[in-house]
């Protein structure tokens, strides 16, 4: 009778964790990506900031009617070629909230360079994206040159030059455009991520963002996921105060995209 009531409580164990789970599978333009089960993900495609964004281009066209053309046409593909998705969560410490922005490296560099749609290193490239899979010789040579870009000390990048506004102030004599910065601080090299469905390449950096006075904490996390036929880029973002939060959470969807 004893070990019947230990194998009903165990049933019932069991059956309580399986109903609370641990995570779930998010939908993504390349895919499904697993969260943990307390956090919710928001997909831009499917609110209405389609809609909205199509409104005030109507409403507010650009000075150039190429520019406005091509960002109706790049809406159009809002879901499929690109998407923003929100995540947010919680600890003891109160909400947490991230942007997770996904795009379709293949279809942006196929309408970006058009003209270059004949170059042999293009058709090479678009090759490999197709296959989704890059050899051990090209990947070192890739890593090696993309490593070679990625700052290993504290490094201030300009967004502008100041020196062009110079003669723009306000009344009171400050200047009208402030300099803009990036600040990258403990970037990560790009590596590849073992144990994924699909070639996967990763690295993180935290950032400061300074506009003027105005200085903004980040921590981004990136992955380039090779699906076949459809490579897609993910960069997470989120504020350096919430890093130790997402960053196990980053990791592992990236990781995880099948």
């Amino acid at each position: 009778m004893k070990s019947l009531k230990v194998l009903a409580c165990a049933a019932c164990l069991v059956g309580t964790i399986s109903g609370v789970g641990f995570a779930k599978d998010v939908q993504t333009i390349a895919g499904s990506m697993v969260v943990p089960n307390n956090v919710t993900v928001i997909s831009a495609s499917k609110t209405n900031t389609r809609d909205f964004v199509e409104k005030q281009l109507n409403e507010a066209p650009t000075k150039s009617s190429m520019a406005n053309m091509m960002a109706k046409e790049f809406f159009q593909n809002f879901g499929t070629t690109f998407d923003v998705y929100q995540l947010q969560g919680a600890d003891k410490t109160g909400q947490k909230d991230a942007f997770v922005v996904a795009v379709d490296v293949k279809q942006i560099a196929q309408r970006v360079a058009k003209d270059k749609a004949s170059d042999p290193m293009f058709v090479a490239a678009m090759a490999a994206l197709d296959k989704g899979q890059i050899d051990p010789v090209t990947e070192q040579l890739m890593l090696g040159a993309i490593n070679k870009q990625i700052p290993t000390t504290t490094t201030v990048v300009p967004l502008n030059d100041p020196k062009r506004y110079a003669n723009l102030k306000t009344r009171s004599g400050e200047l009208l455009i402030k300099p803009r910065t990036l600040t990258v601080e403990n970037a990560e090299q790009v590596h590849p991520v073992a144990g994924t469905k699909y070639q996967t390449y990763a690295a993180s950096s935290r950032l400061l963002y300074a506009d003027g006075n105005l200085q903004t904490p980040l921590y981004a996390n990136a992955a380039f996921v090779l699906k076949p036929g459809k490579p897609v880029l993910y960069v997470g973002v989120t504020t350096d105060v919430q890093r130790d939060y997402f960053k196990t959470i980053f990791d592992n969807a990236f990781k995880s995209i099948k």
